[in-house]
């Protein structure tokens, strides 16, 4: 606007540290596409740690309680995600995620050298040095299983040449001798780790780049618009502030709550602990911007401005 318009000084108006539709606009598309590029990122990546370059695309530490454990492999969609894939079983006397750390570049060197192939069927047995195997799965059979010896054996790191979700059709990829799934105590791979120009990750990832970008533009229009299509400068803010809570609150709800349940899960606590935990901090977060929200009203007040908008 030009500066000695009636309409900046009236923007100039505004109280101190208030949001103007300049910025407030923006936000809106930009809260949008991070909620996507988020659950994108999240949907096609594993938990825990991400360690690049490696060999495998997928490890996980597993505690293995039971004298023999089956590793599943099953056709999806009639065929098998890939006819073979290495497998590296370590042995650890502490299934934890910082043992998984520790044997990571292990795990990789092993999956870089020698595997020997092993057909459907086959009993498999990790050591504390590591063992890389070639599974053959059976073509003729919808589920190719191998049975892992795990007697005597606190936990197992296990990396894939696959993540081994690409082969689960009706059953987990890894249970015990009592039929039970089990999961890893911690997980992680570099499943993403193709980002070379012209890759579709890289084309996503500038896509989305350039789209976070041109929201600015393009919320930032609004403002030029008649005020008969916005309904006013504090009316289209106070609009733009509500939306924008709608948004986090949504982010807030479907994505950050369920991940921070589950972080706290994996720190040792039970479900319907970390449940509890999870809504005590949430309600707190609450009571703590809700204080703010009272200061902050309280010291306007003091200074005798009156802070406009509704919607």
């Amino acid at each position: 606007f030009d500066g000695g318009s009636q309409e900046s000084a009236a923007w100039k108006s505004c109280p101190p540290g208030a949001l103007s539709i300049h910025t407030m606009f923006p936000l809106l598309p930009r809260f949008a596409l991070l909620a996507a590029m988020c659950r994108t990122a999240s949907a096609h990546r594993p938990s825990g740690v991400h360690h690049s370059g490696a060999a495998y695309e997928w490890i996980g530490v597993f505690a293995t309680n039971a004298l023999s454990h089956t590793w599943s492999a099953q056709k999806v969609g009639g065929a098998y995600a890939d006819p073979a894939m290495k497998l590296v079983l370590i042995e650890t006397a502490l299934p934890t995620e910082a043992s998984m750390e520790k044997l990571q570049d292990l795990a990789s060197d092993l999956m870089k050298g020698e595997c020997p192939s092993r057909l459907a069927g086959y009993a498999l047995r990790g050591t504390t040095a590591g063992v890389c195997y070639t599974l053959q799965f059976d073509a003729g059979l919808d589920d190719s299983l191998f049975t892992i010896d795990t007697t005597g054996v606190a936990g197992l790191v296990i990396a894939g040449e696959h993540g081994p979700t690409e082969f689960e059709r009706d059953r987990h990829y890894l249970y015990d001798s009592s039929g039970t799934d089990i999961e890893p105590i911690a997980e992680g791979g570099d499943a993403d780790h193709d980002i070379s120009f012209g890759s579709h990750s890289f084309n996503m990832a500038l896509l989305l780049s350039l789209f976070a970008g041109l929201a600015t533009a393009v919320g930032g229009l609004v403002v030029y618009l008649p005020e008969s299509l916005h309904g006013g400068r504090e009316a289209t803010l106070a609009c733009a502030l509500a939306a924008s809570g709608g948004v986090m609150l949504y982010i807030s709800f479907v994505d950050i709550f369920a991940e921070a349940q589950e972080a706290i899960e994996d720190a040792g606590y039970e479900r319907g602990e970390a449940h509890s935990l999870t809504a005590l901090s949430f309600f707190l977060g609450v009571a703590l911007c809700v204080a703010l929200d009272k200061l902050v009203h309280h010291l306007y007040h003091r200074a005798g401005v009156t802070i406009l908008g509704t919607c």
